[in-house]
């Protein structure tokens, strides 16, 4: 799509926004967001939960993610802050693609992280964190919950059977519910790429655990997530994906080169000093991504999660610049 024409109905959206008029809008037939469930984690916009609607809106989508709302997460928001989320989702016409949680983004017991963080909760919270979850997304109309792999250690691998034992009885916790768990593979957490996810799915079998594949994420682990880390995994288990991009400033030394696939068994042309980028201006390759997941009949939801920080640019202008970047990069792959 021309940048001019783009503009031209990104206006259109924003006018029938003020107005008032969500209920009449339509995506155009020729729209990728036809075949693409795409949506944004809302606090990439704005803690204002109505204020991130409202700009998702104007450029035609129909599903939020939702992590942080009005500066909290969400698995504390209270009963009326969650009400009036079912308000505005029912106001603006949108469909909760996953609620995300924090669930195991501590440190595995008797382990110390190598990434420097605290927990997000305590292990001995997660299963009340889990609960708290549970309760929100079936209030707001999603099956699917984003988990984690507790923070990195020094040898993940060393660990990962006592990591599958915990997914998996967090995953029967979720069945019982009826909810889906999806694992992001996160830098900071134990499984951090496409590998690492692919690996930790066959060690928990359970039916409802899948992936949530972030297709940006594996660079800070050495890993070019399209091709090589979507190649490792099952597509039958991605439930949800994360889209962003991402820039690597130095090549990979031959020794980084070797350690790699040393470890992982995946050949690497970049390695550290990656920073995220605007979409359609780093090295992700989203177009092949994207023409691969309608190759494999992907039918899951998917969100821009941009995470772009630099100096004179705002977090919402950023993600502005990225759902623009990434509308032009997904019409050109339908």
């Amino acid at each position: 799509m021309q940048r001019r024409a783009f503009l031209r109905n990104a206006r259109t959206f924003a006018l029938s926004a003020c107005a008032g008029s969500f209920r009449g809008f339509r995506t155009p037939a020729a729209s990728p967001l036809r075949r693409f469930k795409l949506g944004v984690i809302s606090d990439e916009f704005s803690q204002d939960f109505e204020e991130a609607l409202k700009t998702m809106k104007q450029f035609g989508l129909e599903w939020v993610e939702i992590r942080t709302v009005w500066g909290a997460y969400n698995t504390e928001a209270s009963p009326s802050q969650v009400q009036r989320i079912k308000e505005l989702l029912s106001k603006y016409q949108f469909r909760v693609s996953v609620v995300d949680t924090a669930l195991y983004k501590c440190n595995l017991p008797g382990t110390e992280n190598v990434v420097k963080e605290k927990d997000a909760y305590p292990y001995s919270q997660q299963m009340d964190l889990l609960d708290r979850a549970i309760d929100r997304a079936q209030a707001l109309g999603t099956d699917k919950l984003r988990v984690f792999a507790f923070w990195r250690v020094a040898d993940p691998q060393r660990y990962y059977p006592r990591i599958a034992e915990e997914l998996t009885k967090a995953a029967e916790v979720a069945e019982k519910a009826k909810m889906r768990l999806v694992l992001e593979d996160e830098g900071s957490c134990n499984v951090g790429s496409g590998h690492e996810l692919g690996a930790m799915l066959k060690l928990v079998p359970a039916v409802n655990l899948g992936a949530n594949w972030d297709v940006g994420n594996g660079y800070w682990h050495g890993e070019v997530s399209y091709p090589v880390g979507y190649g490792a995994l099952d597509k039958n288990r991605i439930w949800h994906m994360h889209l962003k991009d991402v820039r690597c400033d130095a090549a990979a030394t031959a020794k980084e080169k070797a350690e790699a696939f040393r470890k992982q068994g995946t050949r690497v042309t970049e390695q550290s000093k990656c920073q995220t980028a605007i979409v359609g201006t780093g090295q992700v390759d989203l177009a092949g991504q994207l023409r691969a997941l309608l190759r494999d009949k992907y039918d899951g939801t998917m969100s821009l999660e941009p995470e772009y920080e630099a100096p004179g640019v705002t977090h919402f202008e950023a993600t502005r610049q990225s759902i623009e970047g990434l509308l032009k990069i997904m019409a050109t792959a339908v």
